[in-house]
């Protein structure tokens, strides 16, 4: 009964209500050991790295996160990079009841990752640990734009270590098309489904933020890599040959098809920006940036309020005025953007897109 009580619930808010997050982005850390040359981040200024957030600040706001959250999304920065990831994870796994960690990481530290998962992957078989592992180009060129020497053999050694190391336990490789690459995206394709096997790849679109700008004359091209890449993704992934999500159950279907959905809703706006559905983000999603303030999105840069001037109360602060504003302004000017994580949730809570996603969970989509 308390299950069929919670579901009712979560269904509710994710419909109707959507008086809480449903998924949350924390920046466990700005530090990291690559310097990515499409990287937002300002590692030049020397604030960017003060002020993390605390364990104990952690323990504190993360028990007031609301009933209906399902899914913390750790990153960086590079989140190994922290001494006390493991230490996070264990404090959200503990005081919340997600049902996922989804980690997002360069992949540069598998000894780390192996001792993570031994440590917490083991110990939690109710729960996933979903990676998003970053690969961007052939190995030379990957470890040069990263610039970290065997990059491109590590992620590739961390991706296997998660994908091998049990049923909760899923690796996925994620392919930023920039303009760094987008003119080697068949030859890196290849390189991994061809070469190294990998079972599951998702695209990302590099976006204008922080330090990085794309040279306007260089968007078709781009756009054009992008569409490519999806379209292989989508074919090899109907052909079998790509996994993506886990076919094998309604939630891996449901989550491929919603990829699906995403991709070509980017596909439509990238170059040419207009409204297609309700944005939710400062509803179902938001971000906590590493040094406690909170945001809609990573695209707004006026943060909603401080964690630490709320006492670590997450739920006073996204049900303050200013949270209040900002989610009416968000849907008073059609607010749209191509931010990946904002248009995951935006797709699984519109009501717009359920059937094709019922449909493609039961095995019957397209």
């Amino acid at each position: 009964m308390k299950k069929l009580i919670r579901d009712y619930e979560l269904i509710k808010n994710n419909y109707f209500t959507k008086k809480y997050p449903i998924s949350l982005v924390h920046f466990v850390t700005n530090r990291c050991n690559a310097r990515c040359s499409f990287c937002f981040i300002d590692f030049d200024n020397p604030n960017t790295f003060k002020n993390e957030l605390s364990l104990d600040e952690i323990e504190k706001f993360s028990k007031t996160l609301g009933p209906s959250i399902q899914n913390i999304n750790l990153t960086g920065g590079e989140p190994f990079a922290r001494k006390e990831f493991t230490e996070i994870c264990k404090i959200y796994l503990k005081n919340t009841d997600i049902r996922s960690l989804f980690i997002t990481s360069n992949g540069s530290l598998p000894e780390r990752i192996n001792k993570f998962l031994k440590e917490l992957g083991e110990n939690n078989p109710d729960r996933q640990f979903i990676f998003s592992f970053s690969i961007d180009n052939i190995p030379s060129k990957h470890n040069k734009i990263r610039k970290i020497k065997n990059l491109f053999q590590d992620c590739l050694k961390s991706y296997k270590i998660v994908n091998n190391f049990g049923e909760n336990c899923f690796a996925n490789i994620s392919i930023t098309v920039s303009l760094e690459n987008y003119g080697d995206i068949d030859e890196i394709y290849s390189e991994l489904l061809d070469k190294h096997k990998v079972t599951a790849i998702t695209a990302c679109l590099v976006r204008d933020e922080g330090i990085y700008k794309t040279p306007p004359d260089d968007k078709k091209k781009i756009l054009d890599a992008y569409k490519n890449l999806v379209n292989k993704i989508k074919t090899d992934t109907k052909k079998g040959i790509l996994k993506g999500y886990k076919p094998s159950s309604i939630q891996g279907r449901m989550m491929n098809k919603k990829n699906e959905i995403m991709y070509q809703n980017i596909i439509s706006t990238y170059l040419e920006p207009n409204f297609i559905s309700q944005c939710f983000a400062g509803s179902l999603f938001g971000i906590i940036s590493a040094d406690g303030k909170v945001y809609p999105c990573e695209i707004l840069k006026d943060p909603i309020g401080d964690l630490r001037k709320y006492d670590m109360n997450f739920m006073n602060l996204w049900h303050d005025h200013l949270a209040k504003e900002t989610r009416k302004w968000i849907k008073d000017t059609k607010c749209n953007c191509c931010y990946e994580c904002a248009w995951s949730f935006n797709i699984l809570g519109n009501i717009k897109y359920q059937k094709d996603l019922i449909l493609a969970a039961i095995g019957k989509g397209k």
